[in-house]
């Protein structure tokens, strides 16, 4: 599973948000080589007067994922959303930053329950 909060200054129409959603969640499970449907992608846009002045769309991006990913894979994952970011954003000056966190089942909570007592039981 991979859960990804996509902060941005962007300003994109209903189907162009629907469009960087769906293509990021596809870069992000083809990256970790996960199943389609092992992700949870959320865009939260903030108007620019929020951030920094910058001559480049910046978007910043928080990937939540178990841990044991390849690096091979999180080289992917970050040159992978980069170049999406460019193709949904075309013809814009873009900037990713992703950061990636891992969690063991020790640290996650699904459902009133830590994963980790999921799978045991």
């Amino acid at each position: 599973m991979a859960t990804v909060i996509v902060l941005a200054n962007t300003s994109l129409n209903e189907a162009d948000k629907k469009r960087f959603v769906e293509e990021i969640g596809t870069a992000v499970t083809e990256s970790l080589q996960l199943p389609p449907h092992l992700k949870s992608i959320t865009l939260q846009e903030f108007p620019r007067i929020n951030s920094t002045p910058k001559d480049y769309e910046e978007i910043t991006f928080f990937v939540y994922t178990a841990p044991g990913k390849p690096v091979e894979a999180k080289r992917a994952l970050v040159r992978n959303i980069q170049l999406t970011a460019e193709r949904v954003l075309a013809g814009v000056n873009v900037k990713t930053i992703v950061i990636i966190k891992e969690h063991g089942d020790e640290n996650v909570g699904v459902g009133g329950q830590l994963r980790l007592d999921q799978i045991q039981a």
